[in-house]
């Protein structure tokens, strides 16, 4: 081993040396009660003793004997006066205790670069920083931090951490306001287990999740009437009028109100929903901002959405089919580079006069389409052919026989059909209807539904 090497592999062990002493220096400064659990290091503290009361009383002194925690206890002057709410209920008392106690042991170093999200006791989630921890909108700074106990570490802080409502809570409180009406009226019942469930919650979002970040509006009776007049021409169903909203209405109108970011300050001005809706957020639009444990719920009395995202375009990949008017056929999925999704659709041979490729189109507004497609015959044959586009039924000859020139990239504009009610649409793609493989051929990169604003 040459001299220059073992310089280079001595540096390479003093280096490791250092960083594990650093590391073993951080964990040693912290101040150590082994012998201790956190319990007995709480009662050890004078300072701490309201606090141990409490602790006691709730019942979670038992859990903190053992297991691995870390606790974040207020002082003695910090619980003077501690809401009547919260002592005289021993519910409440627990869920309070409970949001000043997190799962494992977190160290204040951990937090120095990025800030940890730290899961508590009642289920909420506080956020720890180097020299403070935060539940929503309260920070407690520390008096002392990092105190090793035989399971777990200790913190005193300087204020207590109130435990806030989550989300689905305030929304079910505010039960006057016609979207909490809304969101706690979408329940179905299972036909076999005879269980009724709220299907918000399973299609959009569950805002009582605690490990979930939100923003949710709530609209006051003017914003909320004129969004849901707005909607209803692009929901309309074949069900007789009630006062109970079809369940895509509903849909519609709520999951544009829900958005995966706690906004509690700062907001842009557009904000994404979670069906990619953009939302335009005015602050002279906020009547009332109320922080939740997993987000904020603001009370608006107006709302702006861009319309081209709340009833978007349609897309159908031509190589994405449903159905085959034979069954099976003579289908080719064509590797194209110049095709949408690098991919296309040809049907050729199958010696069927007006053989017919089927395409169901889910959740199609009811509005006006424009029809578009992209068909490109790249001399799969020498020569022009015909195909249409039929809606529902190869019967229905709204649309007629067009060319697909030769060697022709571009859209071509097919026409326009009107979508009576919300729902499923079927496109049937067919070919010329004539037996002869030299005339019946189909090609589709892709169709496009465009919806007409008027």
């Amino acid at each position: 081993m040459n001299r220059r090497y073992q310089y280079f592999l001595l540096c390479l062990i003093c280096l490791g040396a250092f960083s594990c002493g650093d590391q073993w220096e951080e964990h040693n400064e912290a101040t150590q009660d082994l012998n201790n659990n956190l319990v007995q290091m709480i009662r050890a503290d004078a300072d701490l003793s309201t606090f141990a009361s409490l602790l006691e009383q709730s019942g979670l002194d038992a859990q903190l004997a053992s297991g691995s925690y870390t606790v974040w206890a207020p002082n003695n002057a910090a619980l003077e006066n501690l809401p009547e709410s919260i002592t005289g209920d021993k519910a409440a008392l627990k869920a309070f205790v409970g949001n000043h106690i997190g799962y494992q042991q977190r160290l204040s170093h951990q937090a120095e670069d990025t800030l940890m999200r730290v899961k508590m006791l009642n289920d909420k989630v506080n956020v720890l920083r180097q020299n403070s921890i935060t539940s929503v909108d309260q920070t407690a700074n520390f008096d002392y931090a990092d105190r090793l106990s035989k399971n777990g570490v200790l913190y005193k802080i300087d204020r207590f951490l109130e435990v806030k409502k989550n989300v689905w809570e305030i929304v079910k409180e505010r039960s006057d306001n016609p979207v909490s009406q809304l969101i706690t009226g979408m329940t179905i019942t299972d036909s076999l287990t005879n269980e009724t469930y709220n299907y918000f919650e399973y299609d959009v979002t569950d805002l009582a999740n605690e490990d979930s970040t939100y923003t949710f509006f709530l609209l006051n009776d003017e914003a909320y009437g004129t969004f849901k007049m707005a909607m209803e021409p692009y929901f309309k169903d074949t069900l007789p009028e009630t006062e109970t909203l079809s369940m895509p209405l509903s849909l519609g109108l709520a999951k544009d109100l829900v958005f995966t970011t706690a906004y509690y300050d700062n907001v842009p001005d557009t904000i994404l929903s979670v069906d990619s809706v953009k939302v335009a957020f005015h602050a002279d639009q906020v009547v009332e901002k109320i922080n939740a444990s997993n987000g904020v719920v603001y009370l608006m009395n107006g709302y702006d959405y861009k319309l081209s995202d709340k009833i978007p375009e349609i897309k159908i990949e031509g190589e994405y089919y449903d159905g085959l008017s034979d069954g099976s056929g003579p289908v080719n999925i064509r590797a194209r580079t110049w095709a949408s999704n690098n991919r296309d659709l040809l049907v050729i041979n199958s010696g069927i006069a007006g053989y017919s490729v089927r395409y169901e189109v889910p959740q199609a507004h009811s509005t006006k389409y424009d029809i578009y497609w992209r068909a490109v015959n790249d001399d799969y044959i020498p020569r022009t052919n015909e195909q249409r586009i039929a809606v529902d039924s190869v019967q229905n000859e709204l649309f007629s026989l067009m060319f697909v020139v030769p060697n022709t990239y571009e859209e071509v504009y097919i026409g326009q059909h009107e979508v009576q009610n919300y729902g499923d649409l079927r496109l049937l793609l067919q070919s010329y209807p004539t037996t002869s493989n030299d005339w019946n051929s189909l090609v589709l990169d892709y169709i496009r539904l465009v919806p007409v604003f008027e």
